[in-house]
């Protein structure tokens, strides 16, 4: 046997092995393709959804803080109330037990 009749046999050999390389490269390039177009479309969506999620998050953080603002100024003002019937409740006592005001701690204390 010759090298002249080694090549049809090479051929016959090398020749489907070669082609089925070809093939499976560009099925993987074509495969590769997809799937990054694919993982682009889901981080678009992602990056979409995400923003969407975060004004809404805003919006009821918002909404949230004017409850908040409103309850406390709704409590403020019923402390304040409270508090100037409190003072007229004292007044009205110290009148009535005609109670003179703390005496203060001043150079006389110290002196005895």
């Amino acid at each position: 046997m010759t090298l002249g009749d080694l090549g049809p046999i090479l051929a016959a050999v090398v020749g489907p092995v070669l082609a089925f390389a070809l093939a499976m490269m560009r099925y993987q390039h074509v495969d590769s393709a997809k799937t990054r177009n694919l993982m682009h479309e889901l981080i678009e969506k992602s990056n979409r959804e995400n923003r969407e999620l975060i004004e809404k998050s805003n919006r009821e953080t918002r909404e949230l803080i004017r409850e908040n603002r409103e309850l406390i100024e709704k409590n403020h003002a019923e402390l304040t109330s409270s508090l100037g019937e409190v003072r007229e409740r004292l007044s009205y006592i110290e009148g009535y037990l005609r109670q003179s005001p703390p005496p203060s701690f001043g150079g006389d204390a110290q002196a005895a």
